[in-house]
């Protein structure tokens, strides 16, 4: 079994030189062979073949310093709508996305324009600090009717 904090500043530091961030890292071994579960996002989107070109890299990396010495199998991807965002990278990565936000008095859908300082600001000047946030994921953005934005209380 790999050493944890080793593998995770190492994955963490590759990412970063690819341009993105390693939103999770999961080490499962059931058997003999491990499995190593890499998310990485950035800000805008992650696309498919920026996971595969990571994944390749990583999988270059991780041979090369010999971070594991078992069997494995390596899987790459993003995150995907839907997971709760929590760190600090998760809300790096969701700005200009739209969220759907729960906070101690008011629930709402809105894109989130700004992350800084412990705060999140959102479309119509709305700013909440994430110490106030109890639930927020990221929602498909929803068709815009006449007369409603995203802003209204859901």
């Amino acid at each position: 079994m790999p050493d944890a904090a080793s593998l995770r500043s190492s994955v963490s530091e590759l990412a970063e030189r690819a341009g993105l961030l390693l939103v999770d890292l999961s080490w499962v071994q059931p058997g003999r062979r491990g499995m190593l579960r890499v998310l990485v996002d950035r800000p805008g989107r992650v696309t498919i073949d920026e996971c595969a070109a990571f994944s390749r890299m990583l999988e270059d990396h991780l041979d090369r310093e010999m971070l594991i010495d078992c069997p494995y199998i390596l899987e790459v991807g993003s995150p995907g709508v839907g997971r709760r965002l929590e760190s600090e990278a998760d809300w790096i990565r969701s700005v200009g996305r739209i969220l759907k936000v729960e906070s101690e008095s008011e629930v709402f859908t809105a894109e989130l324009l700004d992350y800084s300082g412990g705060c999140l600001s959102f479309e119509g000047g709305r700013t909440i600090p994430v110490s106030m946030v109890q639930k927020a994921f990221e929602v498909l953005e929803e068709p815009r009717q006449p007369g409603r934005s995203h802003g209204v209380r859901d």
